[in-house]
């Protein structure tokens, strides 16, 4: 009796822990949401979903059936799930500014949206999310009104979510910031905010300043010299891009390449068409794109090997699809490896290896891993990562 008895209880146990889940209403009118937010004076909590969305289902079974989730959520929110290709789910992609899925977003009684999250959350940090989204001084939306009066440190923490968020206003938002500062670069936070989240700089002559900080920003010893080069390089083609060098409709290609070759001279031929490559089959303007491409693979030596073998990396997919791959991947064959580059030799395979797999020429990929396998200049975690490729594949 008392085994049947315990047995219950476990089977109790059991059943109460995997019921645990958080209580969404689905697909409710929108209307409705808000007069049960403002009845209860409760943020709401909008799980915006598609159907074939993987990420979401997983989110279901992993994350909203965790217990301390599911007590936190059901306390503190009005849940709701919209599938966003049905219903009213169109009319809140529109206005929640919803692009991926899922999308997590935290909106107030009135219908402001306070806060939100992107993609698959774990338990942890979903109650995290949650925290953050209920806390006035923590509310994304919420700082982003006041974001021009934050000071350095409470904006760097800004800068990181708005760049996780892919927030399209944050870069008109750094700028103004950064323009109302005495010096861009005048502490560490401010440093950081530079070097990992500012869209573009204000003016030319912060540009320039930048340029010559090098020295400065390495001494702090959070950034490396090729750190501090890559950064330059972003910040000057953001700069050439922006309205104090865009005066026109059109493009000003001369304007870009004056900003490269005045900031970044050993680099700029090789940015200057990568750029022109990128705009111009963005544009749908493939004969421009090639005669740009052309350019970085017919100059090698102004390119640089391994700048050659990032760009024939990216644009090869493109290429297969315009038809034009091998004519190109001849001329990438064709460019001798300098001396300098010996050690990075395998690179030249190793876009091939890439570019296969990108088109699910699955043959020709065999055979460029097997080869590389052979070589012994392939270093060895790149080994690696053919051998997984190839057992992914099905080969031995």
């Amino acid at each position: 009796m008392r085994k049947r008895l315990l047995a219950a209880c476990l089977l109790l146990v059991t059943f109460s822990v995997s019921a645990a889940e958080i209580k969404f209403l689905e697909n409710p009118i929108w209307t409705s949401v808000l007069e049960k937010a403002k009845k209860e004076n409760k943020i709401i909590f909008l799980d915006a979903y598609a159907t074939w969305c993987g990420p979401c289902k997983q989110m279901d079974a992993e994350t909203y059936t965790n217990q301390a989730v599911a007590d936190f959520y059901n306390a503190n929110f009005i849940n709701v799930k919209y599938d966003m290709e049905k219903g009213e789910g169109a009319m809140l992609a529109d206005r929640y500014y919803v692009s991926a899925y899922p999308n997590l977003v935290f909106i107030n009684p009135d219908g402001v949206m306070l806060h939100k999250g992107v993609g698959f959350v774990a338990a942890d940090e979903f109650l995290a999310l949650a925290k953050t989204a209920k806390n006035p001084e923590t509310q994304y939306y919420t700082l982003k009104k006041n974001a021009l009066k934050l000071n350095n440190a409470q904006f760097l923490k800004f800068a990181k979510q708005a760049v996780e968020l892919q927030d399209e206003d944050f870069g008109y938002l750094s700028k103004d910031f950064l323009a109302s500062k005495a010096d861009i670069l005048g502490d560490p936070d401010l440093v950081d905010l530079v070097m990992n989240y500012a869209f573009v700089l204000p003016k030319e002559k912060d540009l320039t300043y930048f340029s010559t900080s090098k020295n400065k920003i390495i001494k702090e010893g959070k950034y490396t010299e090729e750190d501090f080069e890559e950064r330059l390089v972003s910040l000057a083609i953001q700069f050439a891009l922006s309205e104090e060098v865009q005066v026109t409709e059109e493009m000003d290609f001369d304007a870009v390449k004056k900003i490269l070759d005045k900031y970044v001279p050993e680099r700029s031929f090789f940015v200057y068409n990568y750029f022109k490559t990128q705009y111009f089959l963005e544009n749908k303007e493939t004969d421009q794109a090639l005669i740009a491409f052309n350019e970085i693979l017919e100059n090698p030596d102004k390119a640089g090997y391994q700048q050659v073998c990032n760009a024939m990396m990216g644009f090869g997919p493109i290429l297969f699809e315009e038809g034009k791959l091998d004519t190109y991947l001849d001329k990438f064959n064709a460019i001798a490896v300098p001396a300098k580059d010996k050690e990075v030799a395998y690179l030249k395979d190793f876009v091939k290896a890439i570019i296969y797999i990108k088109t699910k020429q699955t043959a020709k990929f065999k055979e460029t891993a097997t080869a590389m396998l052979a070589n012994a200049t392939t270093p060895e975690e790149v080994k690696k990562d053919l051998k997984l490729a190839l057992q992914n594949m099905g080969t031995n």
